[in-house]
């Protein structure tokens, strides 16, 4: 089995998104949060949210390859009603990840018998 990789999943504003309106308050949004919501749910979403400017949008995202990426979010209410359109889809090597060494225990404190983190 291959496993996933991970992607930057650059979004950016379609030619119906309405500026200066809450990404929260854009038409369908209730649609496009629960589509979200599902691919958060299987697990294919690390984070994901908007630029604080609205300018863009930014999933990050596990799959196969980058055509399995952009399969993905092809779906999404907001990218057929041109809310949301894909930019980019760049494959991302993460040397560190704070996530993951807080969930895991500390190998270290085995190996020496120490308590502290």
């Amino acid at each position: 089995m291959t496993s996933n990789k991970v992607f930057l999943m650059f979004r950016n504003p379609g030619p119906a998104w309405i500026p200066g309106t809450p990404t929260r308050e854009q038409p369908l949004w209730d649609e496009h949060a629960a589509f979200m919501d599902r691919l958060d749910e299987q697990g294919r979403i690390i984070l994901a949210g908007p630029y604080a400017d609205c300018s863009r949008a930014l999933v990050i995202l596990e799959a196969r390859d980058a055509d399995e990426a952009l399969g993905l979010l092809r779906d999404d209410p907001w990218v057929s009603a041109g809310i949301l359109l894909p930019a980019e889809a760049i494959e991302w090597t993460i040397f560190l990840d704070s996530r993951r060494r807080h969930d895991q225990p500390n190998v270290h404190a085995r190996a020496t018998g120490a308590t502290g983190r």
